[in-house]
């Protein structure tokens, strides 16, 4: 491949998107039934829209995930009035948290920090300008790269946002992070 690889992903993980809406009731009541239930292992983030709609991003392995899938399900079928969508998709990784809930708000901000070799920093470090403020149309405050550790703050629409947080998860192509630490805040 000519000394070019893609960073591998362990598929030893599954990962999971769930939205939920429709019934305000329900959705006020899953974050703390959420990190209850969440076995060891399971990590992820929520996102709150209002009180109209929970979106839940989970990973961990395949057989902790379904019964948690199976809950929010389940529980959600008890309301007429709800609506429950389930995804799987190949794991982001990253996610060092159980389930903190962010309630978006329509203009959010972010500090995002990444750690990994340097050369993957550089890497993602070239392609910000990109994915942030011409291909998602977001205002990059500033970026600071230091050895193997790039940090950033971004502004703008809260799900423009969300897609760069989720880019900064998978990474531009031949790189990924090892880690990602993401603190919210509303403009």
């Amino acid at each position: 491949m000519g000394g070019f690889e893609q960073k591998e992903l362990t598929l030893e993980t599954s990962r999971v998107s769930l939205r939920v809406s429709g019934d305000a009731t329900l959705i006020a009541s899953l974050p703390s039934a959420l990190r209850t239930r969440a076995g060891e292992g399971l990590t992820g983030i929520m996102y709150g829209i209002n009180d109209e709609r929970l979106e839940i991003l989970a990973e961990g392995e395949r057989d902790m995930l379904e019964p948690l899938v199976a809950y929010i399900q389940e529980e959600a079928g008890h309301s007429d009035a709800a609506d429950c969508r389930e995804s799987w998709q190949l794991p982001g990784g990253g996610y060092d948290e159980k389930f903190p809930l962010v309630m978006l708000s329509p203009k959010m901000e972010a500090t995002i920090t990444l750690e990994g070799e340097s050369s993957t920093m550089e890497n993602y470090k070239r392609h910000l300008q990109v994915e942030a403020v011409f291909n998602r149309g977001l205002k990059l405050r500033w970026s600071r790269l230091e050895e193997g550790r790039l940090e950033m703050g971004c502004e703008g629409d809260a799900g423009r946002l969300k897609s760069f947080v989720r880019w900064c998860y998978n990474g531009p192509p031949l790189a990924r992070a090892d880690k990602v630490a993401v603190t919210w805040g509303s403009v």
